[in-house]
């Protein structure tokens, strides 16, 4: 039997449906197809048909393949055309940001290598992105990790309203990343403590603030420095 971890849980509490599913933005548009609208860009644009995209989103912790249909957008008097686009759904990638997350998150905790790792309930396997899928995710994430701390911090803000004092603020806790991972991550280990910081941070909020995980996920894309690169990657 190989090693396995034990890492430290996911609680129940924080793993909601993706941002898609819990917002009740998605008209149901026929078996398996979800429509989004999104908001009209500004005034001089005209809804121009649909754009389909497939995408694994997150509902009730169990990966669902679904079609969806995003509200395509034309400026009048020219072919310019835009789409809207649901925060949690990132571009190039055919997964919510809620499952790239957990996926990452899952593989920082685990006390072993990426092959041996545990799996880490309720973290979706089955239907969630391929081994390789993960792993590309997650040297993506390692080299944007400062932008992602930053991201998440912002979120956690917007969503207290108020300025946290240092002893309460959950970015300046002092905790440490387990020991097994800047082992695994010896020769990029500044980045990957500022990304489990990051996303511990995260959870943490996720459980404390009214909301829940989706929804600081969707505020931190809101406000990710790059808004032409994939959140958290």
């Amino acid at each position: 039997m190989p090693e396995t971890s034990d890492p430290a849980p996911v609680s129940e509490e924080v793993l909601y449906s993706s941002f898609l599913v819990v917002c009740g933005l998605l008209t149901r548009a026929g078996s398996g197809v979800v429509r989004y609208r999104g908001e009209r860009p500004g005034p001089e644009w005209y809804a121009h048909g649909t754009f389909d995209k497939r995408i694994t989103v997150l509902k009730e912790g169990k990966p669902l393949q679904v079609v969806l249909r995003k509200q395509r957008w034309l400026l009048r008097g020219t072919n310019t055309t835009c789409h809207s686009r649901p925060p949690d759904d990132p571009i190039r990638v055919r997964f919510c940001v809620t499952i790239i997350v957990l996926r990452i998150w899952a593989c920082l905790v685990s006390g072993v290598g990426f092959h041996r790792r545990a799996r880490l309930h309720p973290a979706p396997e089955d239907g969630a992105g391929s081994g390789r899928t993960v792993q590309r995710w997650i040297a993506r994430a390692l080299r944007n990790a400062l932008l992602v701390q930053q991201a998440i911090r912002q979120a956690i803000l917007a969503m207290t309203r108020v300025e946290p004092r240092p002893e309460e603020d959950m970015s300046r806790r002092g905790r440490a990343p387990p020991a097994a991972l800047l082992c695994r991550y010896r020769f990029n280990a500044v980045s990957a403590t500022t990304l489990w910081r990051a996303l511990d941070m995260l959870f943490v909020a996720a459980k404390q603030l009214p909301g829940d995980l989706a929804l600081l996920l969707a505020e931190a894309r809101r406000r990710w420095l790059a808004r032409d690169d994939i959140f958290p990657l």
